[in-house]
């Protein structure tokens, strides 16, 4: 109970509260579940004067970290703290490094750049030493990365405008901003992104492409500016052989299907292990999905590499409303007496 009261006490900036506790009852050795302490509280709630009486009264170490591997100043910069970032950076003893990296290898720049705090994002830029724009996260994201997940166009156009190059730069997976936007539905980053030398044409290392990716999340709008505005191949397969039209089935995005289908110029393919966007839909039991394709002409008939059609799969998941409905669409077989 007295730990809870703590940490409120931190984040309401009740300094009486704590000025009362024991040597021993306020430490930096005091966490929550996730390992962080009163320091971390005060830096998401921007509480400048708990943190100056923590670290220099209470011999808190601003370097300490929660269990996910953040200090106070990661935390302030995902919170959008400017005022306890300023203090850190420059109070702090001995001195947080700026380039510093929490456990997923994510610096202040990342952080500040993914929850879309452009003001702090821009004083990062012009007040340190490091060029935190090409340092990568253990995932290979650049800031840039983070900043086209959280959909801030300001803090991607600072971002473009400190490291231009870093436009078409790929992750790990082969993921580019222009991707990572797509798969998020930021559609006005992605339209920025593209005005400013992003290219749709880069695929990740699995074949798939940003179309893929909009589809997959259910992304409509994007999936739309990419057909009609990029001119994306609708029909592109990945290295599995599956289109988009396979990944919006399969994660029931039912208007992406339709979509994709009546405007979209979708054809029904099939990937490598003969299934077709019915089978995906049947398999996990999206019947709405299952409805607009064969109110589509997806055959009902077709069978995988196993010899099973959609029909079968879909009993074979007990999925036996869809079932019913793709056997009632099925040829009725030829007779021969």
């Amino acid at each position: 109970m007295v730990t809870s009261q703590i940490f409120t006490a931190t984040t309401d900036g009740n300094l009486s509260f704590l000025l009362g506790l024991k040597p021993e009852q306020l430490t930096d050795k005091v966490v929550d579940e996730k390992g962080a302490n009163c320091c971390h509280y005060a830096s998401r709630a921007g509480r400048v004067d708990v943190i100056e009486y923590l670290v220099q009264s209470r011999q808190f170490s601003p370097h300490k970290r929660s269990e996910v591997g953040s200090t106070p100043a990661h935390d302030a910069a995902a919170s959008g703290k400017l005022s306890t970032l300023q203090w850190l950076l420059k109070q702090a003893k001995p001195p947080l490094s700026e380039d510093d990296q929490d456990g997923t290898g994510a610096t202040i720049l990342h952080l500040a750049a993914r929850y879309g705090h452009a003001s702090v994002v821009e004083w990062i830029l012009d007040n340190t030493q490091t060029d935190l724009t090409v340092i990568k996260a253990a995932s290979g994201a650049l800031p840039l990365h983070f900043a086209a997940s959280g959909g801030s166009v300001d803090t991607v156009q600072i971002l473009l405008k400190e490291s231009p190059r870093s436009v078409n730069m790929q992750m790990m997976n082969g993921a580019t901003p222009i991707y990572i936007a797509a798969q998020s539905g930021q559609l006005e980053v992605l339209k920025l992104l593209v005005q400013k030398g992003g290219t749709v044409k880069i695929n990740s290392y699995d074949g798939m492409s940003c179309l893929h990716a909009a589809a997959q999340s259910g992304h409509l709008e994007c999936v739309k500016f990419l057909v009609l505005d990029q001119k994306c191949n609708v029909n592109e397969r990945d290295f599995d052989g599956a289109s988009p039209l396979h990944y919006a089935a399969s994660l029931g995005h039912v208007e992406v299907v339709r979509w994709l289908l009546t405007q979209g110029g979708a054809k029904v393919t099939l990937d490598n292990l003969g299934g077709s966007p019915l089978h995906n839909a049947a398999e996990v039991g999206h019947l709405k999905v299952v409805r607009v394709l064969l109110e589509n002409h997806c055959s009902p008939d077709i069978t995988d590499n196993q010899g099973l059609t959609a029909a079968e799969l879909a009993e074979k998941c007990s999925h036996d409303q869809c079932a019913k409905e793709i056997k009632a669409k099925m040829k009725e077989p030829i007779r021969f007496y």
